[in-house]
């Protein structure tokens, strides 16, 4: 199964050549974040949004979001359970067919901010110091971000990014950004975002334990669907489109371990870990 973890996917979004070497860059210690915070202002799209990202030791995920879209606030939570089988969210309402966007935006802004912080402090997150300014000019590479097949943006050259990074007296480290990049053609106007918040490799919910409520929350089934382009095939995550409910994740991750039967009597054929 073609995994969505939003951490696992970036760092496997790492430059082949990392793979290469028997010792990793430090610069890739930052796609190992456990929490992170992200502020983000798109002026030229009336868009703003606070996004936190945690993941907890055994791989499961969860991102509070709060936006404003012109006058619309949305504020909700999205996780995803056990090996991403199930895409869990509350209050908020997905578009038939695109239950999967609910997460895609935030993924892929994250994405983009991992990206910077790698190239503007290659020494990686333990070596870095105290401070550091953010001064990074691309005149012809892209940054492509992309979760799954479907879900991507491509942030176009030439792009600047200014800002800096801090470590808190915490040991997190802040960082505060700002990002622009040219439109899609050589006609269309400079795009700029605002980027700031915390990162820090230790999780902010280390465990979503069994005995959580989610009864008032909605659950998707998540499969892999081969997909083939181009004489290539891969999978792709997909949720169904009718929402479950379970009254608890440990109620949840008992009938994902029984291939999502409701026979208690069944025997599991995999573990879900709380």
């Amino acid at each position: 199964m073609k995994k969505f973890l939003f951490f696992a996917l970036i760092a496997a979004l790492v430059p082949a050549a990392h793979a290469q070497v028997q010792k990793p860059s430090p610069a890739t210690e930052w796609y190992r974040a456990g929490h992170v915070t992200l502020r983000l202002t798109d002026a030229a799209r009336d868009f703003t949004a606070r996004w936190q990202f945690d993941r907890a030791d055994n791989g499961d995920n969860r991102v509070i979001r709060e936006e404003r879209r012109g006058a619309v606030d949305v504020s909700g939570t999205v996780m995803t359970i056990c090996d991403d089988r199930a895409l869990v969210m509350k209050n908020l309402k997905p578009e038939r067919k695109h239950e999967m966007g609910e997460i895609d935006e935030p993924v892929l802004n994250l994405q983009l901010v991992l990206r910077l912080l790698a190239r503007a402090a290659p020494e990686g997150p333990v070596a870095m110091g105290g401070e550091k300014l953010v001064e990074l000019n691309e005149p012809a590479a892209v940054i492509r971000v992309r979760k799954g097949l479907e879900a991507r943006r491509d942030f176009n050259a030439p792009w600047q990014a200014r800002g800096r990074i801090k470590r808190e007296a915490s040991g997190d480290i802040g960082y505060e950004i700002v990002f622009s990049y040219a439109g899609a053609d050589a006609k269309a106007p400079r795009s700029e975002l605002t980027l700031a918040g915390v990162w820090r490799q230790l999780s902010g919910a280390q465990s979503f334990a069994d005995a959580t409520d989610i009864a008032d929350w909605l659950v998707f089934r998540v499969n892999p669907v081969a997909v083939t382009t181009g004489g290539n095939t891969q999978f792709e995550s997909m949720s169904t489109t009718t929402p479950l409910h379970y009254a608890t994740l440990g109620n949840l991750r008992r009938h994902i371990e029984r291939s999502w039967s409701a026979n208690p009597k069944m025997a599991p054929n995999m573990e879900c870990k709380p």
